[in-house]
């Protein structure tokens, strides 16, 4: 139930048509993993915190480093060589203690998914790590699981919702694709495009878990240099290895 306290800190979104009192108590009552707490992670897991998401489980196997800072702007200099996971949680309860965090110093691996994934309503990939989104798509498409799967790089940033409904992740990116994609240690990235995409990220996320349409069948993609939103229908492949139909 909703307190005093929730009405005065979440008023603003409360009054919005479609989100309501119900839709507080739906987001105080759900479960989001986000893997990967750097450049999309950190605007991803502060706009969902700061919604009202109840129970936050935060998966990554990194530590704060100076280079983070410029993009990941709620780790602090002293927290060099820190857990990010430990470091995002401090933040997460110090905004809002009612919260739920639990800091999980993993990686997305074949071994570790089934525990990462337990009792979770939908997943934030937020990783830069092309097998890392493999892995994780594979799991939620098993589990029917949502997950927004989301990636940047340069100027450009792109986002996906995988939810059954229509092509997952591997439809769009083939697990067979000898082509390496750059790395934002390669070729760089702006942080504003980073807060840009997460926001998005966070958003369908939000719109999803109070049961508000979401397309699930197009990719959507922002280019920073033209400061222009794009959206890309997207079909499931028909034998998909993840969620087509067997051959």
């Amino acid at each position: 139930m909703l307190n005093d306290a929730d009405y005065l800190r979440f008023g603003r979104q409360i009054l919005l048509a479609n989100w309501g009192e119900q839709g507080q108590q739906q987001l105080a009552d759900k479960c989001v993993a986000i893997f990967g707490l750097g450049g999309l992670g950190v605007p991803a897991l502060v706009n969902l915190a700061g919604a009202g998401v109840g129970r936050l489980r935060l998966i990554d196997a990194d530590t704060v480093s100076l280079s983070n800072l410029p993009r990941q702007w709620l780790y602090r200099p002293e927290q060099q060589g820190m857990a990010k996971v430990q470091a995002a949680k401090d933040w997460a309860l110090a905004h809002n203690p009612a919260l739920q965090v639990e800091a999980m110093v993993a990686m997305a691996e074949e071994s570790a998914m089934a525990a990462l994934l337990q009792r979770v309503d939908l997943v934030l990939d937020c990783t830069d790590n092309l097998e890392a989104r493999h892995c994780i798509n594979r799991h939620c498409v098993a589990l029917g699981l949502p997950l927004v799967t989301a990636a940047a790089v340069g100027w450009q940033g792109q986002l996906q919702l995988v939810d059954g409904q229509g092509p997952c992740f591997a439809c769009f990116s083939p697990v067979n694709d000898q082509a390496t994609p750059r790395s934002c240690r390669e070729a760089g990235v702006a942080g504003p495009v980073l807060t840009s995409v997460a926001g998005m990220q966070a958003l369908i996320a939000i719109r999803r878990l109070l049961g508000l349409s979401v397309p699930g069948d197009r990719v959507q993609r922002f280019d920073a240099q033209t400061l222009s939103w794009r959206s890309f229908d997207l079909e499931r492949v028909p034998h998909c290895p993840v969620c087509g139909e067997p051959q």
